[in-house]
């Protein structure tokens, strides 16, 4: 009967696969949930920060440009300090007054080079800067500033009694310039001259002002860096790594989704930031440009501690799936081990079915001749007589001999022919001594022939066991005979009769000097058909064991190769002991 091999419960291995990797991508998009969240958090920040910026810008810059376009009753001076921007003015002449400085400076590194000159007016983005080479008591520049020479404050800086010149005026048709200033040079002749325009005058407001928003609005909340450009790239305002601070190097930078404007997920040397950019006019003109970033300084901990969270629980569910998928395999496993010990029973059933079906022909033809046999040995015996009385009594002893065994190899036969079935015995009170006694009287000759070492060791006084005679005869003669086989060129056989008063059982134990058995032969010694002799049916274990078990004994074989084999039998003890 051919039948597929179990494979126990190994199907659910792959179960178990899916499981993790289930729990894996579950934890990998939980940890993604709650990063997109406290993203979405710190965007919604940063438009809030932009709009405020924006909002304010527009109110101040609305403001300032009001105040630039005075009533024709009053000037600009009067117009400004009647706003709370007059300060801003202030700051513009400051930082014209030091970019003047600095120009100064930087020109008396290459004096009389004009390419180097024209270079550093250049970089400053503004297009009224001009050298003044001209001595204060050089009247030769009267005719190129004639609207400057009517201001005494003019004056005072050509003849040397102020080193800073500044006018506010109205733009008109003799002076189209809102602002001008002029500051005596330090390390060369002569003076610079600032002008500008009422376009310039507007961005360096934008910019006074925007910078000063942003001073505020630094620090406060994740704002780690901010750029503000106007709609021609100009710088605005900065801090924090703006465009005039060299931010740190980009080492990567991984766009993500934001709801109003573009998102980047972005790590530098100083940290990991979230930047955000998009258009800025807070004037209404063409719109510029702003970028901020936002540290993750102070999500990363509280990403952390979630990732530490999810990781957890997803351990434990993992090892909570293992361990029940551990309990529903070793479940399956028992259920298909018991399956499959089904299986192996129909299976020998279907052998012993066999097998007793082949017995049946056979034990006709074996019958009828054994029967003969028993009844010459009978005849010999009543007719024939020896002259001697000795020889007399070692005649009938043997005639004896063979006459009990015709009549035990029918008793196998007939047991042969139910063997899958259980024997139908006799019990009785039984001594084991004389059964082993009777048993190795009929093995004397060959383990004399041998040339083995036999010894006996029988406890005095043992009690009897309840049993069938010739079913105990026939299971200890097979495993003597296996002992006594198994050293054909000599060696020891040890048998041995204990009782063991605890358990109520009495112990046999057959030892010998052989071989030993194979490990891989072990679990397949009680098999039947299972041999390793040339000429065996492989059903002398098996046949025993049954006997054994039909007896209510226990049966144990242990065996290491190149020590021997030791069979240790255990029968229950009778209720009375036999009397004598």
């Amino acid at each position: 009967m051919n039948r597929r091999p179990f494979h126990y419960a190994y199907y659910l291995l792959p179960v178990l696969a899916v499981l993790i990797l289930l729990l894996l991508i579950n934890g990998y998009f939980e940890i993604q949930r709650t990063r997109a969240q406290l993203f979405n958090l710190l965007e919604t920040e940063g438009q809030l920060l932009i709009r405020g910026i924006e909002t304010n810008a527009t109110n101040l810059i609305q403001r300032f440009l009001d105040a630039g376009r005075p009533s024709p009753a009053t000037d600009l001076q009067e117009s400004l300090e009647t706003e709370p921007l007059l300060g801003l003015e202030d700051n513009m002449i400051e930082r014209l007054v030091d970019l003047g400085l600095r120009l100064d400076q930087e020109a008396a590194k290459k004096p009389g080079d004009p390419e180097h000159l024209s270079g550093l007016i250049a970089k400053t983005g503004l297009t009224q800067i001009e050298f003044v080479a001209q001595s204060r008591e050089d009247r030769s520049i009267r005719p190129r500033y004639r609207e400057l020479l009517k201001n005494p404050f003019f004056q005072k800086l050509l003849t040397g009694q102020s080193r800073l010149f500044v006018s506010r005026k109205e733009p008109g048709r003799d002076n189209p310039f809102t602002l001008t200033l002029a500051l005596a040079r330090r390390f060369g002749r002569g003076f610079i001259l600032i002008r500008i325009s009422p376009e310039e005058y507007r961005f360096l407001g934008e910019q006074i002002i925007i910078q000063g928003l942003i001073q505020e609005f630094f620090g406060k909340g994740n704002l780690a860096y901010l750029e503000i450009l106007d709609s021609r790239k100009r710088f605005l305002g900065g801090a924090g790594g703006g465009a005039e601070a060299k931010p740190a190097a980009v080492e990567w930078k991984k766009p993500w989704p934001g709801k109003d404007a573009p998102l980047s997920w972005i790590k530098r040397a100083d940290g990991e930031f979230l930047e955000m950019s998009r258009a800025f006019a807070p004037d209404g003109r063409s719109p510029g440009s702003i970028r901020l970033g936002l540290s993750l300084k102070g999500i990363t901990p509280i990403l952390y501690q979630s990732q530490k969270q999810v990781l957890l629980m997803t351990a434990l569910l993992l090892a909570l799936g293992i361990v029940s998928f551990f309990i529903i395999f070793q479940i399956q496993n028992r259920h298909f081990s018991k399956i499959k010990e089904l299986e192996e029973q129909m299976r020998l059933q279907e052998e012993l079915s066999a097998m007793g079906q082949l017995a049946a022909g056979v034990a006709h033809e074996i019958k009828n001749p054994l029967n003969a046999i028993g009844l010459v040995v009978q005849r010999l015996q009543k007719e024939f007589r020896w002259g001697d009385p000795q020889g007399q009594q070692e005649y009938e002893r043997f005639t004896g001999i063979v006459r009990d065994e015709i009549s035990r190899v029918n008793k196998i036969i007939e047991h042969f022919l139910f063997v899958a079935r259980p024997f139908q015995s006799e019990f009785n009170a039984q001594t084991l001594e004389e059964i082993l006694d009777y048993v190795l009287n009929l093995l004397e000759e060959t383990i004399q022939g041998s040339g083995i070492e036999m010894e006996k060791n029988w406890e005095k006084d043992l009690p009897p066991v309840m049993g069938d005679r010739s079913q105990l005869t026939q299971a200890f003669l097979n495993l003597l005979n296996n002992s006594v086989e198994a050293m054909p060129r000599g060696g020891r056989l040890k048998v041995a009769l204990k009782s063991i008063p605890g358990l109520k059982t009495i112990e046999l134990r057959i030892e010998d000097s052989g071989p030993g058995i194979p490990p891989e032969n072990m679990k397949k010694v009680f098999a039947h058909y299972f041999t390793t002799k040339e000429k065996g049916i492989g059903l002398g274990l098996a046949i025993t064991q049954k006997i054994i078990q039909g007896h209510k004994g226990r049966l144990e074989v242990r065996s290491l190769p190149g020590q021997g084999t030791t069979v240790r039998i255990r029968l229950p003890m009778a209720e009375k002991k036999i009397n004598a």
